[in-house]
């Protein structure tokens, strides 16, 4: 007669412990080098944005900083706060694309990884 074990996942009795904890760490490493990737590609959008606005002169796109710069710091508190909800929105909504556009890829990408197992 078997003692009473506590459930065991499947996939858990087929890996050693120390395969899921590593697994666990790859997974937590992989995702925030994702995450910080696309955020610093989603920021460099927002500046060929400007760039594409001033049609690549460098006096132009300083130019059109310099004029956002100076009506936002003239600005009220009012409007201020109204620009930057605009501004987080927007971003927001561009960052939810943008991922969602490259999560499949990416979870692709992770699955044939971890099926691989470690590399020797």
């Amino acid at each position: 007669m078997q003692p009473d074990l506590p459930f065991v996942p499947p996939l858990l009795r087929r890996l050693p412990l120390k395969r899921v904890g590593a697994d666990a760490a790859y997974l937590a490493i992989a995702l925030s080098c994702w995450t910080v990737g696309n955020l610093l590609a989603l920021l460099g959008c927002v500046v060929a944005m400007f760039l594409v606005i001033s049609h690549g002169n460098i006096d132009v796109f300083f130019s059109h900083l310099n004029n956002l710069a100076s009506r936002y710091v003239a600005a009220d508190l009012g409007r201020r706060a109204a620009f930057q909800h605009q501004l987080v929105w927007g971003f927001s909504i561009m960052a939810v694309v943008f991922f969602a556009v490259r999560l499949p890829r990416f979870v692709i990408r992770l699955r044939k990884e971890l099926a691989e197992g470690p590399r020797p």
